[in-house]
């Protein structure tokens, strides 16, 4: 059996395609990034060359090229694609970039499987919308030929991948008999590279550091940083301090801005060559998001044992079990998330009860054992392929 892959940057192709070699498949990725990039990938995995204009100038120099350009740009590499792609049994692409190579290979009799890592895109711009709002910037939809290519993949593929259960629901009711749940995409941390936490008493009053809450995220319109920032405001906790690891410019949205310079508490932490470096620094962490399909940073900080607060709009809490290994609370409500955040400030034995049991969970999913969560996925996909040749 033969599979093409289809994505300009490296993403997370490294798992499926591993995996996949190991089954046996001859795997090509066509790609605008050097085999350098795809850390781990297997040997046996071939990779062909397709320009691509905008990610390989903004990961040369650094520089942002305008929305519309990426559009355009996405759209011309999926032709490009589509004109060198041979003959193969699956094509596996990756969302908003694959049309015309998944048309192409359904033509020769193709399975096309859709990889989104992300909620239907009209739910998750609506998403967005809401957020633009309440953060005081404009909202840039989507172009229409954009979103119509957008929709048109949903329509041709054969399976849509997702990693949660949160994003299948985004999807409507006439595509879900297409939607398929993968819900890893990468690698666990091993045990012995977790770090405990001391979850002795902590006493507001005392002279000790403050009790310090971390969180992770990168685009302020997905990430949920304004719930967090308006709970953080209303609980008044004495002694703590919050933990911002960003790279956004926080400040250029208006609503943030407010809310950041009546907290000296909060701080916004840069680029960590080692994250393990920002989690021990934390005594617990939260992440408020109001849009992620998946959320490996949640694993990572449970990992270092870390009592955790999640949305269900994170798809890895859903290898959890709330109250047990960690809260979950819903989206853009900061009273729930304050109401959680004051539980792990004030319950010791809650702290050390959640740290725990997270620890235990992560080992039973830790490592290569990660993979099955996703293998099993693999093999129903390569079933239907099997049933429609014969």
């Amino acid at each position: 059996m033969k599979l093409a892959f289809s994505t300009g940057r490296p993403a997370h192709v490294v798992l499926p395609a591993n995996l996949l070699a190991k089954r046996n498949v001859d795997v090509t990725i066509y790609t605008a990034a050097y085999r350098r990039r795809f850390r781990q990938l297997a040997p046996a995995v071939h990779l062909r060359w397709v320009p691509q204009l905008v990610p390989t100038f903004h990961f040369l120099t650094g520089v942002q090229l305008p929305r519309p350009l990426q559009r355009a740009d996405t759209a011309i590499y999926d032709h490009l694609v589509a004109f060198r792609m041979g003959n193969f049994d699956i094509f596996w692409g990756w969302a908003s970039g694959s049309l015309a190579a998944g048309r192409a290979a359904r033509r020769r009799g193709a399975c096309f499987v859709l990889d989104r890592a992300c909620p239907h895109v009209d739910a998750q711009q609506a998403l967005v919308r809401t957020e633009c709002e309440r953060l005081g910037v404009p909202y840039h939809a989507e172009p229409d030929w954009f979103r119509a290519r957008q929709l048109a993949e949903y329509e041709e593929a054969d399976v849509i991948l997702v990693p949660s259960a949160y994003s299948r629901r985004s999807f409507p009711a006439a595509l879900q008999n297409k939607v398929m749940v993968a819900p890893l995409f990468g690698r666990v941390p091993a045990v012995e590279n977790f770090v405990s936490t001391n979850h002795a008493p902590y006493n507001a009053n005392s002279e000790a550091k403050p009790f310090t809450f971390g969180s992770v995220g990168g685009q302020p319109l997905r990430k949920g940083f304004l719930y967090l920032l308006q709970a953080w405001k209303r609980m008044q906790l004495p002694n703590a301090r919050l933990l911002l690891r960003t790279d956004a410019p926080l400040r250029r949205f208006p609503a943030l801005r407010d809310l950041l310079r009546q907290l000296p508490n909060v701080e916004i932490v840069g680029y960590c060559a080692n994250m393990g470096d920002f989690y021990r620094r934390c005594d617990a962490f939260v992440l408020p998001t109001i849009d992620d399909g998946f959320g490996m940073v949640l694993l990572e900080a449970m990992a270092h044992g870390l009592p955790a607060i999640a949305t269900n709009h994170c798809g890895s809490a859903e290898l959890f079990i709330s109250g047990r290994d960690l809260l979950i609370v819903p989206p853009q409500d900061a009273d729930a998330l304050g109401n959680a955040m004051q539980q792990i400030y004030e319950l010791t034995e809650l702290r050390g009860k959640l740290s725990s049991n997270a620890l235990q969970s992560l080992r039973k999913i830790e490592g290569d054992g990660a993979f099955d969560l996703y293998s099993n996925v693999l093999d129903k996909i390569l079933s239907r392929v099997h049933g429609r040749e014969k």
